[in-house]
């Protein structure tokens, strides 16, 4: 074999030695690769695991916080509700409106602070939404860990701050429903000491000379509504002041206000189309017995 020979096949030899070693300089670079991933994916995983439980036990201790903070809030909303509605019911029915004009500034106080509480725990929500714990391929927790830091150091100081709402509205509520007790005492003593006046037929002379009450008579006053009873049988006792309330059983039952004598006419010279007309109710005795006299006092029904 001469020399000329012999010169390619060291040059071949050279390139295979040559793409061996990048061979394995790149078999190696992938194997440290490998390795550094490998040590990467470890400690991230217990960065991760770290963080996560981190996380999980902010997230315990944010929710339960929570739920107390929601359990308060909706006690002191049902509170300010039964308050509101007292309020409300208590409406004209108090002899004196002191009473409700304290609960009213209770509600007014307690409505603020619930308020303020309820945009808490909208805040809460927001917070806690945010907070998802996500994380990417290199993260090592730091995200995680910053959503943990803020669970933890969320205050719900405003919302805890409203648990003494229904013993702080109990006072005035109590005051007001002691207050609507005497309202309807006194109405029930005014109920049983107002005058009351039975009509206890419809009819005319028969049906009044029966003295046992009054007698819808409308039908002989061309239908203008009216009872009537003699002077001796009641009609002295018939009340005839204005503002006087009264109340009527039987026909035409219900509660009456007196406006008073409206028309004074003479059986003998009036008739029936002087009858006043235009009221709700007329009540018609002869004054004193006496014809002459006629009275026909007005009746404006309130219930």
């Amino acid at each position: 074999m001469t020399g000329d020979a012999v010169q390619p096949d060291r040059a071949r030899v050279r390139r295979v030695r040559r793409a061996r070693g990048t061979r394995s300089r790149a078999i190696a670079g992938a194997a440290l690769v490998a390795v550094l991933l490998a040590v990467v994916l470890v400690v991230r995983a217990v960065s991760l695991s770290a963080a996560q439980g981190e996380y999980d036990a902010a997230a315990l201790a944010f929710q339960s916080e929570q739920t107390g903070a929601v359990q308060i809030v909706t006690a002191g909303e049902t509170a300010l509700d039964d308050a509101i509605a007292t309020l409300e019911a208590s409406d004209g029915k108090v002899l004196t409106e002191q009473p409700r004009t304290d609960l009213a500034d209770a509600i007014d106080a307690a409505t603020g602070r619930l308020s303020a509480a309820a945009q808490e725990l909208t805040s809460a929500e927001t917070t806690a939404d945010a907070s998802t714990a996500s994380t990417t391929l290199f993260e090592l927790g730091g995200g995680i860990r910053d959503d943990a830091r803020a669970l933890a150091s969320f205050d719900f100081g405003v919302s805890a701050g409203v648990d003494g709402i229904a013993e702080d509205l109990a006072v005035p509520v109590a005051a007001v429903v002691t207050a609507m007790a005497e309202w309807q005492a006194e109405q029930d003593r005014i109920l049983a000491e107002r005058y009351t006046n039975n009509v206890h037929a419809i009819g005319w002379t028969p049906e009044l000379d029966e003295c046992i009450g009054s007698v819808d008579v409308t039908a002989h006053y061309q239908d203008v509504p009216t009872i009537a009873e003699h002077w001796s049988c009641g009609g002295k006792d018939f009340p005839d002041d204005a503002g006087t309330m009264i109340t009527l059983t039987g026909v035409h039952a219900g509660t009456y206000r007196v406006d008073g004598i409206v028309a004074m006419l003479n059986a003998s010279r009036n008739s029936t189309a002087d009858v006043p007309r235009g009221y709700d109710l007329l009540y018609q005795t002869c004054q004193n017995g006496q014809s002459a006299t006629m009275s026909f006092t007005a009746l404006t029904r309130v219930s």
